[in-house]
């Protein structure tokens, strides 16, 4: 059972020993840096200007996001990720050096996973959060899903559930929401079903598509 699993009722399933758990993040978060600079190295200077939510915000934007976003505190991701979710565009990005294209910006996702795996202290969920939730953007943008471990959209599903403003709850509250391409299900109650992609999406406000109620068969524990 992956370790997010200890913070929320989840389905029940054979016991195995998690003495190597641990909730430092340092290698989901570089994995998912990693894969979406593969992703832009792929998708080249076409990708790079393409729109990457309902807003106007293209890939590019995405990615200086994260990118500035790097070591910033704690308390700020909060208060940026509740105006992402209630749509208030009050964030103002951190200067940066500029990122000329796709190519720069791969080698400086490349680089900050390096600097992730090296470093002595681990890597806190909100910095994997920040990593998932560009990678659904950027994947979404490019027409093409781009790779989360389970343990990582797992772990960001349930920081967000918590964390989730009125609206978001008003929709979650007394299920179960239910991963169909991942190993996790968060929470108790009827299940709320969607792959992990469109789970993030709309935990974090991206959107409006709400997760949907399971089809018969579709679980792989009806009692979750």
């Amino acid at each position: 059972m992956a370790d997010f699993a200890r913070y929320l009722p989840l389905s029940q399933r054979s016991r195995i020993d998690e003495r190597g758990v641990t909730s430092d993040r340092r290698e989901p978060t570089a994995t998912v840096l990693r894969s979406i600079a593969v992703a832009l190295r792929a998708a080249g200077d076409r990708g790079w200007h393409a729109q990457a939510d309902g807003d106007a915000a293209i890939v590019a934007d995405a990615v200086t996001q994260l990118i500035a976003g790097f070591d910033r505190p704690p308390a700020r991701r909060a208060l940026e990720a509740a105006q992402q979710v209630l749509g208030m565009n009050g964030r103002a990005a951190d200067p940066v050096s500029p990122i000329d294209g796709p190519a720069d910006a791969a080698a400086a996702l490349d680089a900050r996973a390096v600097t992730i795996g090296d470093r002595p202290q681990p890597t806190r969920l909100v910095e994997l959060d920040d990593a998932v939730v560009a990678a659904v953007r950027i994947g979404d943008a490019l027409g093409r899903p781009i790779a989360v471990p389970p343990l990582a959209s797992g772990a960001v599903a349930l920081r967000r559930a918590a964390a989730a403003p009125t609206p978001i709850k008003a929709v979650i509250s007394g299920h179960s929401l239910h991963a169909t391409d991942a190993a996790w299900t968060i929470g108790h109650g009827p299940a709320l079903v969607g792959t992990a992609d469109e789970l993030i999406r709309f935990l974090a406000g991206i959107g409006n598509c709400a997760p949907r109620q399971a089809r018969g068969g579709e679980l792989d524990d009806p009692g979750a």
